[in-house]
Formats: C-alpha cells, sequence, structure tokens
C-alpha cells in the first residue's frame, strides 16, 4: 500500500488537483470500467494524449490489476486494430474516436461526463488509497508501443515489479523530494513518460502536465508553475535554446526559475547542446540512459553529471567489439546490459526475443564506452558500411560534428564508384555555416569519412517520439542525390 502525503498535487489545464482529488477520480473511473466488463485477467490499450486524465485512466487500470498496453496517441488506426488483436485487448480506452467495429472502445470523455453525474448511478464514493499491489504481481502488467523509427513497433512486456523496482531505484539515484515541482515534456505513452509519472506519484511531489509539442507553453508552465525539475528530448531542448535566443526577456525569466534539474534522454546527448546549454544557463544537462526493453539504467545526477551517469542497483554493463571481445575504459564498442529491470520478451515474438537475450545480456544496439564506471552513450550502431574499401559508421561521423558544435544526421546511400555516398545534414538556419564546417571536418574526419553532400535544414523533421526522423530524411537524400546526378 502507498502512503498519502497531502501535499502531492497534479497542476494542468484541467486545474490543480490534490492527491485525494486523483484517488476520488481514480476510485470513480475504476468502477465505472469494471461496471463495463472489463476482467482482471484482461489487457487494455490505453491510446491518448498527455492530460490529467491520462494520469487517472493509466491508475484506474493499474487499480484494477488490468495488464495495459500503452500506445501512442498519433498511431493511425489501422496499428492500433492490429495492437488489439495482437495483444489480444478487451477493449481500448481512448481520448479520441476510433472506428474499430470489432473493438469495444471506451472514451475517456464519456467517463468524465458520467462523472459528473455519478451520484445518480454509482454512489458517492470513498476515495480509496490506490493500491497497486496486485498489478505489480503481473508478468504482463505494462506493454508498450512506442517505436516505429525503425519499421513495425514491438510489443515490450514488463512485469509490475521488476518495472516499480526500477522507478524506485531511478527516485533514490535523482534523490527527488517531496518539494518538487516535475515538469515532463515528453509523452506520457513512452517509457520515459510513464517512468516520471510514477516517480511523482512515489515520491509524492507536484506534477506539471503541459503540451510537449508547444513549447511556449512549456517555457510559461516553468516560471508559473515553479518547475524544479525539468525532462525532455534533445531534440526538445534544442527547440528551446533557439526560441530563447530571440526572446531574451524569456531566456532571463527561465534563468531566475527554481529548476534545479535539467534532464534529457530518449536519444543521445550531443556534444555541442550539451555545452550550448550549460554556457547559457550554467547548469549542466543531466543525461540519463534507458530503453523500454529494460527500463532507466544509468543516471546523470547533480552529483555525478558525467556522460550518462552511473548504473542503477540491479544493472550490469559492458562494452563489447563486433567480434564479441570486451573493450577497455574509453574505447567505443557495442552497449551490453544485465538488468533486474529487463521485459519479460517481446509480445508474442520468442524469436525476436532470443535474438536480443543472450545469456541475461541485453544487446541493445547502441555504440558508447565506459570511463571509471560512467556510460557515454554516442547513438545506434545501425550499420557499418564500405566505402573506398574502408569499413565506416555514420554514427562516429555525426559524433565528430558534434564535436566541432554543430548537430548533424548522416544517411549512406549505395554507390557504384565509392560502395556508399554520405549525405550529411547540418541543423542550421544559414547555409553560411558550410564553408567553416567543411575546414573544421578535416581536422576530424579521415578523407574517406568526409561527406558527399553536405546540406543545412533550418529544422530536423521529428517522428512521433521526438526523434529525428531518419526515414523522412533517406528520402530527401534520395531527392538530392538523384538531382545532383541530373
Amino acid at each position: 500500500m502507498l502512503i498519502t502525503h497531502t501535499d502531492c498535487r497534479i497542476i494542468s489545464p484541467e486545474g490543480i488537483m490534490s492527491r485525494e482529488h486523483l484517488e476520488r477520480d481514480v476510485t470513480i473511473f475504476s468502477r465505472m470500467l469494471a461496471l463495463r466488463g472489463i476482467p482482471e485477467d484482461g489487457r487494455v490499450i490505453l491510446k491518448a494524449a498527455n492530460s490529467y486524465w491520462f494520469v487517472v485512466s493509466l491508475f484506474s487500470l493499474c487499480h484494477l490489476a488490468v495488464s495495459v498496453t500503452v500506445v501512442d496517441e498519433q498511431t493511425v488506426i489501422d496499428e492500433v486494430a492490429q495492437i488489439y488483436d495482437e495483444a489480444g485487448a478487451c477493449c481500448i480506452l481512448t481520448d479520441s474516436d476510433l472506428e474499430l467495429p470489432h473493438a469495444l472502445v471506451i472514451l475517456i470523455q464519456d467517463l468524465i461526463q458520467e462523472e459528473a453525474v455519478h451520484p445518480h448511478w454509482v454512489g458517492e464514493p470513498k476515495p480509496e488509497a490506490l493500491d497497486f499491489n496486485k498489478w505489480c504481481e503481473r508478468s504482463d502488467a505494462l506493454i508498450l508501443y512506442s517505436s516505429g523509427t525503425t519499421g513495425k513497433p514491438k510489443g515490450i512486456v514488463k512485469a509490475g515489479s521488476a518495472f516499480m523496482e526500477n522507478i524506485r531505484h531511478s527516485i533514490h539515484a535523482m534523490n527527488y523530494i517531496p518539494s518538487d515541482h516535475m515538469l515532463p515534456v515528453v509523452p506520457f505513452s513512452h517509457f520515459y513518460g510513464i517512468s516520471l509519472i510514477f516517480s511523482w506519484w512515489l515520491t509524492s511531489c507536484s506534477l506539471i502536465i503541459c503540451n510537449p509539442k508547444n513549447l511556449w507553453s512549456v517555457i510559461a508552465s516553468i516560471t508559473k508553475d515553479r518547475a524544479t525539475v525539468v525532462d525532455a528530448n534533445p531534440s526538445a531542448f534544442y527547440t528551446l535554446l533557439r526560441m530563447l535566443s530571440r526572446k531574451p526577456e524569456q531566456l532571463e525569466l527561465i534563468k531566475q526559475s527554481p529548476v534545479r534539474m535539467w534532464c534529457v534522454g530518449g536519444s543521445p546527448l550531443t556534444q555541442d547542446l550539451e555545452e550550448k546549454f550549460n554556457n547559457i544557463f550554467g547548469q549542466p544537462l543531466l543525461n540519463g540512459y534507458g530503453l523500454s526493453e529494460l527500463g532507466n539504467v544509468t543516471l546523470g545526477t547533480l552529483e555525478c553529471p558525467k556522460g550518462c551517469g552511473k548504473p542503477l542497483p540491479g544493472v550490469d554493463l559492458k562494452i563489447l567489439d563486433s567480434t564479441g571481445n570486451h573493450q577497455v575504459d574509453g574505447i567505443v564498442g557495442e552497449v551490453w546490459i544485465r538488468s533486474a529491470g529487463c521485459m519479460e520478451g517481446y509480445l508474442n515474438r520468442p524469436d525476436l526475443t532470443q535474438s536480443v537475450l543472450q545469456d541475461g545480456w541485453f544487446k541493445t544496439g547502441d555504440l558508447g564506452y565506459l570511463d571509471n564506471g560512467m556510460l557515454y552513450v554516442i547513438g545506434r550502431s545501425g550499420k557499418t558500411v564500405n566505402r573506398m574499401g574502408y569499413m565506416v559508421s555514420p554514427v562516429y561521423i555525426e559524433d565528430r560534428i558534434g564535436s566541432l558544435g554543430y548537430r548533424s544526421c548522416v544517411i549512406t546511400l549505395e554507390d557504384e564508384a565509392k560502395g556508399t555516398l554520405l549525405v550529411a545534414f547540418i541543423e542550421s538556419e544559414s547555409s553560411q555555416v558550410l564553408p567553416v564546417l567543411r575546414k573544421e571536418m578535416n581536422r576530424v574526419l579521415p578523407s574517406y569519412m568526409f561527406p558527399d553532400l553536405l546540406l543545412p535544414l533550418d529544422h530536423f523533421p521529428l517522428n512521433r517520439n521526438g526523434k529525428v526522423d531518419r526515414l523522412e530524411m533517406e528520402r530527401t537524400a534520395l531527392e538530392k542525390a538523384a538531382s545532383r546526378k541530373a
């Protein structure tokens, strides 16, 4: 049973809600969902945008001890139908109309409207201290569908006890305190967002809910709602810095805000963003590393802000080269992880599960290195390509360009003459940076790694996870390469 603290609040566009108010709403939602026949051993898909009612819906399902299958709010209807069948779900709880004739769809808005008149048919509820113990006993407590960057999303099955223990270790590492005002600028439907919801709940602090797509509202919330902990992905921080550079008065307000921890995750933190942020705010971006399959793995803290931080309790790391040999400190290789927070497996995909889990070690597909126990992650290993007889890693090129203070995305295309064509997109509002960058790259890249095309983009396109949309970049690269040959 969780302990109730009266200073726990949710600050959202729907108003300021106390913990007691939340427990009352969760109690009512749970009863209404039970009356609709949701079985205790069932699976329910939750598909909704960030809001107070997302938290109510999530906690109601956990309180009922059903398996919660979370999908991104932007997931297209055909994909939702596929997930519904694959998960064997009994219903979909959502904030948007879905035309799925074979599925039971429950609209969150309908429950809200029914709650307004609940005394007439369900009786005045006595708020219950929420108990997630039964939910934690489930081996399929949480199923996450939040990918889509590399093809068909996979259902990642998480045991409730392992998930919750990982959150408790994260809270202890980050030293969250009851006086904190946490502001997640990430989708609640992804592991990063869900982990922060439970971190808020177990810490009994305040949670600020905003629209992560409207960064001006985020800026306003930081000052108005007195945020102390802000979490966002690198793309959001890039955009925030760009927006604030045009609004010096807003920048000064943010500098004077009580934010004590700026946290970044979801994709690798580049050196240029890290340095720019520190130079402007005089505070570090606390980088963390985790995966939906494993939970939080390492977390940078105020006491130890280097790299992605130290491993959490119950987490072991190793860095291997392409032949499976251990890499010494400072040498880049593939990151392998053994964690108590590891998934049960991919839903209905034992073959895929076995391909990434070997003797309890998870093959992440990420490149990184260790230095005095600290993990540094530079990006996805992806595929190395043959270029003029050399094996080349696009991630390495991006890292080297990042060391010069530029954000880049390197796309590889097949080429008859060189084997591989390298197209490097540079995020910049001016093409004037390109001549300077070309000279600087000669210092950090050998000639066989030098991009064939260097293209500026005002803003990198983002997918629904808030990460760089590499598929869209590849389409653009193909168009640019074709026009170059024409």
